[in-house]
């Protein structure tokens, strides 16, 4: 007699049957889970997104990015921020991006700075 054999007299055998309402919620889950990733893959309208191509100070007080910018059928509106070398943030403009279907379209920005600026990033776009 093994210890195994000893456990299953006192205790009963375990059950090794899986529930059919184990399978269909696992399964429904998982068709659930496909459909969504599908879905907002290739059918969800895109959000909108912006991305800097270059920037350059112009002076103490400005500094100048161009920039590309994919929207959906609706216009959006962008947040650029210049930061100092210190990381501290010395400007901030919210720009409003025209609709567009599918082309990225080239723009410029000109962001207006507390103290000379060192780096210009796009702090994300939002469809109106």
């Amino acid at each position: 007699m093994t210890p195994n054999d000893n456990l299953a007299e006192r205790y009963g055998r375990p059950n090794r049957t899986m529930r059919p309402a184990t399978l269909v919620l696992a399964g429904s889950l998982l068709a659930g889970f496909f459909g969504f990733a599908i879905y907002a893959n290739f059918f969800a309208n895109p959000s909108a997104s912006v991305e800097i191509i270059n920037y350059e100070s112009a002076d103490d007080h400005h500094m100048v990015g161009n920039f590309t910018a994919r929207t959906s059928d609706r216009p959006a509106s962008c947040v650029f921020k210049a930061y100092a070398t210190r990381g501290n943030v010395v400007g901030f403009v919210e720009l409003e991006i025209p609709a567009n279907t599918s082309d990225a379209k080239p723009l410029q920005v000109v962001v207006k700075t507390l103290e000379p600026a060192s780096v210009l990033r796009a702090d994300g776009c939002r469809v109106k």
